[in-house]
This record gives structure tokens, C-alpha cells and sequence, in this order.
């Protein structure tokens, strides 16, 4: 887990910061979607999101820049951490759960 939090801090803290980040950047602390299958959450990093989205109640708008850049190994501790630390989800995601969602 502890990767998890050097990448997170590396690759996703400038935007979302402690996960309380408020518009345009949802909050990730208690987010209903870190809570649920992690394949979104892993989606939305490989693939990115724009425009209007509602999470959790909330419209925001603004870009998540796609992270396809990240290793399967980078993502899968990230999006681990995030559920562990926001979700309180302490399932671990592995690097082939990533694999299986990249476009081939």
C-alpha cells in the first residue's frame, strides 16, 4: 500500500490533494464510486473523463486527463490505496485487473 500512496502523491495529489478537492475536482473521500467495483475507478484513469459528470449528487465539470502512460503495477496501487484510504475498501486491485481493461 505503500506504493500506492508514493504514486498517488506522484501522478493524482496536485488535483485532488488529501481527496477533500472541491470543484471542478470531485472529492474522493467517501465517493460512491471508489466504493463500488474498482473497474471504473481504473477505467477513468486509463481513459480519462470530460465535460459534465454527476459523482455522487454533485455535477462537476473539467477534464481528468487520461493516465494510460502509468504501468499496470502504478494503477493498480493507486486505485487500491484510493479505495483503502477513501472507500475504506480494503480489497487489493492487481496489475491484471488494469490489463484486462486496456484497450488492445
Amino acid at each position: 500500500m505503500e506504493s500506492g500512496q508514493e504514486f498517488y502523491e506522484l501522478y493524482c495529489a496536485t488535483c485532488h490533494l488529501d481527496g477533500s478537492a472541491s470543484f471542478p475536482t470531485p472529492a474522493l473521500r467517501g465517493s460512491e464510486m471508489l466504493a463500488g467495483p474498482p473497474e471504473k475507478t481504473i477505467q477513468v484513469i486509463l481513459y480519462g473523463q470530460s465535460g459534465k459528470s454527476k459523482i455522487d449528487g454533485v455535477v462537476t465539470g473539467g477534464i481528468m486527463p487520461a493516465q494510460a502512460g502509468l504501468t499496470n503495477d502504478e494503477i493498480a496501487a493507486i486505485v487500491s490505496f484510493v479505495r483503502s484510504e477513501y472507500a475504506e475498501k480494503k480489497d487489493l486491485v492487481t496489475p491484471s485487473q488494469v490489463e484486462a481493461l486496456r484497450v488492445k
